[in-house]
């Protein structure tokens, strides 16, 4: 299998309504929150890589209904052996779904477990931990640190009192802004013989290329639409992708210097494959 290159998704997302991605409560000063969203080294919050990868992933097995393995508790393409050795197989969707173990096209994008890999090569995608662009950020945020504490508490029903009393969150501001970096690596598995330098636009991507980076933006138009990180049905982590552009980087790229091919740069909305 031959490496050609890159296809690089370049964005930012901005935040849209309090968005809350844990973080670890070890060392937490007194009186600080015991719920606190995940920070950096420079005290910052950002998003990790694998948060916006596991949420897309999840949003395309839903969307393409894709059956869900029992014992990993998502879907992955298991070998018959190792599904009919499986102790939790009973009444499990990936067991009754006939499926050989070869690799679908999402677990070719993103990934399964050594242990079930066959001849699909590498994982395709990688997601880039996605740091706060400052200079994109409101104001607002940017003066209140990024992150705000967000308290709620629960009402009996019954008796409409409190109970249990106040539990507080911290969520990042509305109107912070994160830089997205989205690599596919692109073997000529993917291109069908094509080479990378000869793609000018989405319309003319070679299969199975076409449909294994659409998956990418599909789920990023799904996630759009639903929340990323905690307590999403409460309101939190809706977000939005804003200058959204996709370039080609082949391998003579990183030999030979000039500039990227790109291939499209507009509103994620009007990115069609």
């Amino acid at each position: 299998m031959k490496f050609l290159g890159f296809i690089k998704i370049s964005s930012n997302l901005r935040v849209l309504t309090g968005l809350h991605i844990g973080g670890s409560t070890g060392g937490i000063a007194i009186g600080a929150t015991d719920n606190p969203v995940i920070k950096g080294a420079d005290g910052k919050p950002y998003i990790p890589g694998s948060s916006l990868k596991g949420k897309i992933r999840s949003l395309l097995e839903l969307a393409e209904g894709l059956p869900i393995c029992n014992k990993l508790g998502r879907h992955e393409c298991v070998s018959k052996s190792k599904c009919e050795g499986c102790d939790s197989k009973t009444d499990c969707e990936y067991a009754k779904s006939g499926y050989t173990g070869e690799a679908c096209d999402l677990c070719i994008v993103f990934g399964r477990a050594g242990e079930y890999k066959t001849n699909e090569g590498p994982t395709r995608v990688i997601f880039r931990d996605c740091k706060i662009n400052e200079e994109l950020s409101d104001k607002e945020a940017r003066k209140a640190g990024y992150t705000e504490i967000k308290y709620e508490n629960a009402i009996n029903r019954i008796t409409s009192k409190v109970e249990y009393g106040l539990r507080d969150s911290e969520r990042v501001l509305p109107g912070t802004v994160f830089d997205v970096e989205i690599l596919y690596r692109v073997f000529d598995a993917d291109t069908n013989g094509a080479e990378l330098s000869d793609i000018k636009s989405l319309e003319n991507l070679p299969d199975p290329l076409k449909k294994r980076l659409g998956l990418i933006i599909k789920g990023m138009k799904l996630l759009e639409e639903d929340y990323l990180g905690g307590c999403g049905t409460r309101g939190y982590g809706k977000i939005k992708f804003e200058n959204f552009k996709i370039e080609v980087l082949p391998t003579d790229y990183f030999v030979k210097g000039g500039e990227p091919i790109k291939i499209f740069e507009s509103e994620l909305k009007e990115a069609k494959i």
